[in-house]
């Protein structure tokens, strides 16, 4: 039988979170639904053919696809689309546990109508022992906004199904973000263009199992993001004009700035000074409070990327 969803999951050098998240998906109860796992083996050292369990229930329908290190998130994405045979795709990662009832959750929230995109919940803190860090990190994003629709700076992978032919209207992703960060985000810009609704459920939830990243690491991921990413996306894309504080970097005296923007550019530019960044992040690395200092790493590093400083 013909799937009727395709997970499409990328992967490059998994381990034991793979593993848990290979099972958490043998487990899927679909009520008989026939769906398809697509993995995309993005140059493993060790092939994913060679290294993990892959045999599925019988209504599973599993497909290794073998890429040659090309190490672009974009570029193993876009393969995994490409290779399905359904007509919704659930984009996530090898770093997700799944519960058993999420493909035919996705399934039913289509068939109702309630969106063209469908998106869930993330959950980092889902542990006991989750951090400050993990538990602000959730309120990121849509964090706990009540089911409704939701603007495509807001799009991200890990818990979202939409159209194939969505997908294929819009040519995927952004082969030219090929660093870490923004090649969803960019997307769903170009999804709002084409006037997909996009549908968010914080019920719909899966749990991230990477749960040791770190502020530091974090922050340089952030920083990454604006060096390499966000830049070409407002160039590219003018209605994200303003994504995650960036009009606070333009010139003081800009023709179109106001005393209170001029201020705020100057007040920005005094809290971007490396010296200032890195104290706050080595006391909430120390003490993981207050929280909006999170806030101000994450978009500070981004920040910092886009206009060419460093904190380390």
């Amino acid at each position: 039988m013909k799937p009727e969803i395709s997970l499409q999951i990328p992967i490059r050098d998994g381990g034991d979170d793979f593993r848990v998240c290979l099972e958490s998906l043998r487990k899927q109860d679909t009520g008989g639904i026939p769906w398809e796992l697509i993995i995309v083996d993005d140059g493993s050292r060790i092939p994913v053919k060679d290294d993990f369990d892959l045999n599925f229930p019988g209504t599973v329908d599993v497909r290794v696809i073998r890429l040659e290190s090309s190490g672009k998130r974009s570029e193993a994405r876009n393969r995994g689309w490409m290779e399905s045979s359904a007509p919704i795709s659930f984009l996530s990662d090898a770093d997700i546990r799944f519960p058993p009832d999420i493909i035919r959750k996705h399934l039913e929230l289509h068939r109702t109508g309630r969106g063209d995109v469908i998106m869930g919940a993330r959950v980092d803190a889902w542990q006991e022992r989750a951090t400050p860090w993990q538990k602000w990190f959730d309120t990121r994003g849509m964090g706990d906004r009540r089911a409704g629709r939701f603007p495509p700076r807001y799009f991200v992978t890990g818990n979202i199904s939409l159209p194939l032919s969505l997908l294929e209207s819009t040519g995927g992703f952004d082969i030219a973000i090929d660093h870490w960060g923004g090649e969803d985000t960019e997307l769903g810009f170009r999804l709002a263009r084409k006037g997909a609704s996009m549908y968010w459920d914080p019920d719909l939830r899966v749990y991230h199992l990477e749960t040791d990243v770190t502020v530091r690491e974090h922050s340089a991921k952030m920083f990454e993001y604006g060096k390499y990413g966000i830049g070409y996306i407002l160039e590219k894309i003018p209605e994200a004009e303003g994504l995650l504080g960036s009009n606070w970097i333009k010139p003081v005296f800009s023709r179109s700035a106001n005393p209170a923007a001029m201020a705020m550019r100057v007040l920005v530019k005094l809290v971007l000074l490396p010296p200032v960044y890195r104290c706050v992040l080595r006391w909430m690395e120390k003490f993981g409070k207050p929280s909006f200092m999170f806030t101000y790493l994450s978009v500070g590093g981004c920040l910092m990327g886009l206009s060419g400083r460093h904190f380390e």
